[in-house]
């Protein structure tokens, strides 16, 4: 039992960070607890039990290792089940034609956020037809109550969705929110359970793996407007921007540049009689691609029908072999690829530790012990002048014995007396 104490009270010293920080569980059989609370408890005892009284140690009976391996599945297994949404969106022409949407949330989401991803999803889908004059039905009251004005967006996240819907109402020559009983929502409401169930996603349903307003929104009135643009006006008309430092990017002393062989490609399909030359201009006239259409060929090269998942860096090597560029290509292909959902369920599971390891020379205490002889001394009492001792590597806890002669016999001994039992 003194020996139990005085690993916990090695433990203790050289983990002190550990031990302040949290709840110490310890795992033993044995009445630790009660032998250091003991009254009639050794001096050491007693001080060791002083010194851990600062931290938080709770003492527990040790259990089986197979049982708590199930139990952690079933908590790991649990807690991952809920963090799947779904929305359902209904269009209705004036005709009566229905159009049905569901989108799969594939994060977790609080039902508020759903509602808006659900507002922003219609909305979307009504511009995508072309359609001027909108009427919303939602049987959310504090939603429509926010985009009417009646109510206030105090949440910051509430407030980015908010934000959003009004920018996506300026596209629209007349729009009109209305609250509508849950009773009259029905058809939205199933299609949005279908979304959120766990069988297999059907290959037209769309998938969400993000909040939209954690999405870049890209605002392009023509397709003249994003970053192409200036330098398409620069190699057409010579026109430079109005901001030096970008100016500046563009601004060349000479038309015999790198640019010189680019710009007769463009217009004249004339390649450099070099096949080096030649094969460089190949490579550097990609097709270039506003952001909306960057995000089309993101999908189809990384999951698309000849896609298979790769990482960031072979994804933009396979986007430029296909023949298109954008300049932050590199960032937008490994963002996606950290919220696709197969990449981080299938990957490897990285096995580096989170701090460096602290090499030791014995696993556990009273594992590995070192025997050393010492002598002859003097003689002392019942003719003694030699000296055995045992040291454990892992807490330093030495046993001495003084024996009058080093036999075998008297070693075996020593060992069975101090160190086994």
């Amino acid at each position: 039992m003194e020996k139990l104490a005085f690993a916990l009270i090695t433990a203790s010293r050289k983990l002190r960070h550990y031990f302040q920080a949290h709840l110490i569980n310890v795992m033993t059989d044995h009445p630790l607890k009660k032998a250091m609370n003991k009254l009639e408890a050794a001096g050491r005892l007693i001080q060791w039990a002083v010194e851990l009284s600062k931290f938080d140690i709770k003492y527990q009976p040790r259990y089986a290792i197979k049982a708590q391996a199930l139990a952690d599945f079933i908590a790991e297994f649990t807690s991952n089940c809920g963090k799947v949404g779904g929305i359902g969106v209904v269009l209705q022409s004036p005709e009566g034609d229905k159009l049905k949407h569901k989108v799969r949330l594939q994060y977790q989401t609080s039902n508020n956020e759903a509602e808006y991803e659900a507002l922003l999803k219609g909305m979307e889908l009504a511009k995508s037809v072309e359609a001027k004059s909108l009427l919303v039905l939602g049987d959310s009251q504090l939603i429509i109550g926010k985009v009417n004005g009646m109510l206030e967006a105090k949440e910051e996240r509430m407030r980015k969705y908010l934000n959003r819907v009004m920018r996506l109402i300026k596209k629209f020559e007349e729009i009109s929110f209305i609250q509508i009983p849950r009773e009259e929502n029905m058809e939205a409401d199933a299609l949005a359970r279908e979304a959120t169930a766990s069988e297999a996603v059907d290959k037209f349903d769309e998938v969400q793996y993000m909040p939209s307003i954690d999405i870049s929104e890209v605002q392009q009135v023509e397709d003249r407007e994003n970053w192409m643009a200036p330098i398409v006006s620069y190699l057409q008309d010579g026109r430079l921007l109005e901001e030096k430092d970008e100016a500046r990017k563009l601004r060349v002393e000479d038309r015999e540049n790198w640019m010189a062989p680019i710009v007769s490609y463009l217009q004249d399909r004339e390649l450099p009689e070099e096949k080096n030359e030649a094969r460089k201009l190949r490579v550097r006239t990609a097709r270039c691609l506003a952001l909306d259409e960057a995000n089309y060929i993101i999908r189809e090269i990384h999951e698309g029908a000849c896609g298979n998942h790769s990482g960031a860096k072979l994804f933009v090597h396979k986007i430029v072999r296909a023949g298109y560029y954008w300049p932050n290509m590199q960032a937008d292909a490994k963002a996606y690829v950290k919220v696709c959902d197969q990449c981080q369920r299938f990957s490897n599971i990285p096995r580096q530790p989170s701090e460096y390891l602290t090499p030791m020379t014995s696993p556990w205490p009273f594992a590995q012990w070192g025997l050393d002889i010492l002598g002859p001394f003097p003689l002392g009492v019942r003719q003694m002048k030699f000296l055995v001792v045992g040291i454990d590597y892992f807490t330093k806890w030495v046993e001495a014995e003084s024996l009058a002669n080093i036999t075998q016999q008297n070693v075996k001994n020593f060992v069975w007396k101090n160190i086994v039992f």
